[in-house]
């Protein structure tokens, strides 16, 4: 018999975050009780009340997409088992996407100053694993004058995510709007120069960064502006696409729009499908949220997230912004206004939904500070570094209740298991004065395990 874990780990409850080693965030909302199918009655805060079935299939995704099973196995010196050894498992990162966009800021210069610099390098780094590059790798941004591409500000971002161990998405390669989009100088040229022009940008930029920035935009919003398929045909998404994939077949591509909680979802599941149907080698969907400050129900949730998948990818909601300036709500859920409490309760409501579904492997914020934000108070962070409820409550998600620290005795085999959140693992095991350390792994095969040799 295996002995179990002294310090129990119960899925989005206060017992949890106790098991992390944190205390849980002041509840947002009214804590309700979710019953999972072997049983186990669990308490969860999503934010807002929500109907039982919503919290149940929310409870039940986290327990089963979320997490893993773990062993360590203790032995000697001389590979014999060690009974009642102390095992301790700290998890160390998320293999879940926890991701923000970067401001169009130099680095190397800590812009806007050093003091704001210091402050947003500090709150960033503490809550994110994932970085999605805003404005300055857009075309219009990066080649002002022709044949002159400015990589300063994007290699500096690079070297400064990869010290933190953030990952990076490079956004966006092909985008059919001159705000932004692409460069003014692009529209002089015939069709058949800037499909050539446009195929020199995509295979330059994924070269450049392959191995440091692997996951991409390729193509946004193609169902809403149409420019580039007005100059290069219907074809041009699938042929950037494969471009993308030629310098760099290890890169994850996306296609990223908006609309889709608010009725748009299947015509861009469809879009996607056909897309992968003709060869284009999509690896993710992406779905933005910076539209009218409007919460969706939990029904329009996950109706939302099951039609995206039937395009069989993954899903990455990729440009979440909402406000905290007061405006009016526009929801079934509550009615108000976008105070900085109801924008905490929001992101906690919208991230534990995702967070459960099985095919959202990535959810990304547009602005983490009010001082960087394009959307009035859409941080959540205020301009004097004053931190939000919402920064609070994706604090307590991502660092307490959806992480797990686990503790116990191995049984007489030698053996600890535990039931951990997907990501690194730093083990300690002692016993009778000796000590050792591992690392272990609970990703998406079935189960992590670990053997520790104490000598």
């Amino acid at each position: 018999m295996r002995y179990l874990i002294a310090t129990a780990v119960l899925l989005g409850s206060c017992t949890m975050a106790a098991a992390a080693g944190g205390a849980p965030a002041k509840s947002a909302g009214p804590v309700q009780t979710a019953r999972l199918s072997g049983g186990q009655e669990v308490k969860m805060d999503f934010g807002f009340e929500i109907p039982a079935e919503y919290a149940r299939r929310a409870a039940e995704g986290i327990e089963r997409c979320r997490k893993g099973k773990a062993t360590v196995k203790v032995v000697d010196a001389a590979g014999e088992p060690v009974a009642g050894a102390r095992v301790r498992a700290r998890q160390t990162s998320h293999d879940f996407l926890f991701g923000c966009a970067f401001p169009s800021w130099d680095i190397s210069k800590k812009e806007p100053n050093p003091q704001d610099w210091a402050k947003f390098e500090k709150h960033f780094v503490k809550l994110f694993n994932y970085a999605t590059t805003e404005n300055m790798l857009k075309w219009r941004y990066l080649e002002r004058t022709e044949g002159s591409p400015d990589y300063t500000m994007a290699d500096n971002f690079v070297a400064w995510c990869r010290k933190h161990g953030i990952r990076i998405k490079g956004h966006t390669l092909v985008w059919g709007t001159s705000n932004g989009g692409f460069p003014d100088w692009l529209q002089k040229y015939p069709p058949e120069e800037i499909a050539r022009k446009t195929e020199k940008r995509v295979r330059e930029m994924v070269a450049r960064y392959k191995g440091k920035i692997d996951i991409w935009d390729v193509i946004n919003e193609p169902l809403h502006l149409r420019w580039f398929e007005e100059k290069m045909g219907a074809d041009y998404e699938v042929r950037a696409l494969k471009w993308a994939q030629e310098a760099n077949p290890d890169a994850l591509l996306l296609v990223n729009e908006f609309g889709s909680q608010w009725g748009e979802a299947d015509a861009f599941s469809k879009h996607a499908s056909d897309l992968i149907a003709r060869g284009a080698p999509i690896g993710a969907i992406g779905e933005q949220h910076h539209e009218p400050p409007r919460i969706a129900t939990p029904q329009q949730v996950f109706a939302m997230l099951d039609k995206l998948g039937e395009a069989r990818r993954d899903i990455h909601l990729t440009e979440i912004i909402m406000p905290s300036n007061g405006a009016q709500v526009e929801s079934e859920l509550m009615k108000g206004n976008w105070t900085p409490e109801t924008q905490g309760r929001y992101y906690r409501y919208l991230y534990t939904l995702a967070f459960s579904h099985p095919q959202v492997r990535a959810i990304t914020l547009w602005a983490m500070w009010d001082g960087s934000s394009w959307f009035d108070q859409g941080g959540i962070i205020s301009k004097d570094w004053t931190l939000k409820p919402a920064y609070r409550e994706l604090d307590s998600l991502i660092n307490r209740e959806w992480r797990t620290n686990a503790s116990g005795r191995t049984s007489p085999t030698g053996e600890f298991d535990f039931r951990g959140f997907k990501g690194e693992y730093r083990i300690e095991v002692s016993e009778g004065g000796r000590t050792a350390k591992g690392t272990l792994r609970i990703g998406d095969a079935e189960g992590g395990e670990v053997t520790v040799r104490l000598k």
